[in-house]
């Protein structure tokens, strides 16, 4: 082959407008590589005129080529073929070792894969590049136009097998071991779904994937009901801008319907939100968790509220499978509530892992216990890291209307804000609809939430039924103590010769004043103490 053929080729398609650069075998010549690409006829020249020896390679941009790979790329593009309906007639090449088929990408985004359409069938798309004719293979062969028409627009089949899978799941050319075949495929669909694609499409694309990837393969019924619960998606609006803000008028904002809230836990936790569950160890977190779950999954009340019922997914990611088996069972679960369990380590993929599970399941409740087995931050207590890292869970959560329940630690100190109780950054309390916070004392374990939607709930004790692992509202914290301090009271008047003033007793019982004031007030009520004296300077009021 000649440098005058070569470089007649190459000025030739540049004036079909395609990019045109150098390249030695497969390899590019330019410093840039295929970035050098172009269709300047001077420039071109000057490249050959240097090289006289190179082939001629253009870089694809709204091209997408499919390179056949010998008599094992034949017969995977002959099943598909068979399976999905025939390509189009278009641009073709014989290769080294094969042809390539040459199509218009025609608003389709597709990159460069190797077996993501089975074996023997690679892709060179957006970002990739490929040799012409009359090129010269490292092997001796040299490349000719089989077939010279104007390439066609790419079928939709091959469209929908190539949708991007997103980074959750392993690289196109891995294998999908066991234990991850659903969450991949799952991903793999939400993402086709997003884009338009019905589930009979979803279904074709992921049964190709499966049989090339999966080990073992999942049966059909299954790949049948991943395509399928993507139905209750809605796909990506193609007139929303990908990236930027949507903007409406304050007029058209007021004139939307108001959505009612649907509380998961009434007035406390709502669907499509995140809320923390945070205490001490050893305080109750989990107990919490699991009493919601298991009240959630069989639509009955919480702590005397109502619940919405619904599936619910607890992941246990600290704890032995041994020991949350053993406090369901305590809390009376007979294993046909919609509750399904992750007792283990959190997935290496995190967050991504989550995201494919609640697009997958659909649950109404996902515990994370706890929070940061599953959300990694190397500083905790750096709001902006902390509250980056939980952003998507917001998303999630909004997307899906599923609420995420974290578990986490609070500080060793008692806090005077409620707020600043979660350890760490105060970006947990931030970014959370509802705080949940568990506190105990040598006397009573108390419940305290703080809502950005709903009712708080004053700080009230919790009791809880060891034997069954339930647990249940008491009275308010201010009722307890009060009633800690009257039977103190009772105990100290009884052991005094004399009528005590309310200071003596306050000292007596090591109550707090207004506390020690309510208790009086109430046993004097009930007759159980008397009260003499005016409670002026000199003459106060004394109880006996």
């Amino acid at each position: 082959m000649t440098n005058g053929e070569i470089c007649t080729a190459a000025l030739r398609y540049a004036g079909y407008g395609w990019n045109i650069f150098p390249c030695h075998q497969k390899q590019p010549l330019t410093r840039h590589g295929l970035l050098d690409a172009t269709t300047d006829p001077e420039v071109i020249r000057q490249w050959w005129a240097k090289w006289p020896d190179a082939n001629v390679a253009v870089a694809l941009a709204a091209l997408v080529v499919i390179d056949i790979d010998g008599p094992e790329g034949e017969a995977t593009l002959a099943r598909l073929i068979r399976q999905f309906g025939a390509l189009p007639e278009t641009l073709e090449s014989k290769t080294g070792r094969g042809r390539q088929l040459f199509f218009a990408a025609g608003g389709a985004e597709i990159h460069n894969s190797a077996g993501k359409l089975g074996p023997g069938l690679d892709i060179r798309g957006k970002g990739g590049y490929v040799v012409l004719p009359p090129s010269v293979h490292p092997n001796g062969q040299t490349y000719e136009w089989i077939r010279k028409v104007r390439p066609a627009l790419l079928s939709d089949w091959v469209v929908i097998l190539l949708a991007e899978v997103p980074t959750a799941a392993p690289p196109a050319s891995d294998p999908v071991p066991k234990g991850r075949r659903n969450t991949t495929l799952a991903s793999m669909a939400g993402s086709m779904r997003r884009k338009g694609f019905d589930a009979a499409a979803i279904e074709a694309a992921l049964t190709i994937v499966n049989r090339a990837r999966c080990q073992p393969p999942l049966s059909p019924p299954e790949i049948h009901q991943i395509a399928h619960s993507m139905r209750r998606y809605v796909p990506a609006d193609p007139q929303k801008p990908q990236d930027g803000f949507v903007l409406c008028t304050l007029a058209e904002l007021l004139a939307r319907p108001v959505v009612p809230t649907k509380w998961i836990w009434q007035d406390h936790l709502a669907a499509g939100t995140v809320s923390a569950v945070v205490s001490k160890p050893k305080v109750g977190k989990s107990t919490f968790a699991r009493n919601l779950c298991l009240a959630v999954s069989r639509g009955e009340s919480f702590l005397g509220t109502a619940t919405c019922q619904g599936d619910c997914i607890y992941l246990a990611l600290e704890e032995l499978s041994e020991d949350v088996t053993a406090d369901f069972r305590a809390m009376g679960a007979d294993g046909s509530e919609p509750i399904l369990v992750h007792s283990d380590t959190s997935p290496a993929s995190g967050i991504l892992a989550l995201l494919s599970l609640v697009r997958e399941k659909a649950p109404l409740l996902i515990v994370i216990d706890p929070l940061f087995r599953l959300v990694r931050v190397r500083d905790e207590k750096a709001y902006a890291e902390t509250y980056a890292a939980l952003g998507p869970l917001i998303d999630i959560s909004r997307s899906t209307g599923t609420h995420v329940l974290l578990s986490h630690h609070s500080g060793k100190m008692l806090k005077a804000d409620v707020i600043d109780s979660p350890l760490g950054s105060t970006a947990i309390s931030g970014a959370v609809s509802s705080l949940i916070v568990l506190k105990k004392n040598e006397n009573y374990r108390t419940l305290q939430t703080v809502q950005r939607r709903g009712q708080d709930l004053e700080e009230t004790v919790l009791e809880f039924e060891l034997e069954t692992k339930t647990i249940s509202l008491g009275g308010t914290r201010f009722e307890a103590e009060r009633s800690r301090l009257e039977a103190k009271i009772l105990e100290f008047l009884a052991e005094s010769a004399e009528p005590q003033t309310q200071i003596q007793i306050q000292e007596g019982v090591e109550g707090r004043g207004r506390i020690v004031r309510a208790a009086l007030t109430s046993l004097c009520s009930s007759q159980m103490i008397t009260k003499s004296g005016e409670g002026v300077r000199g003459n106060p009021f004394l109880y006996k």
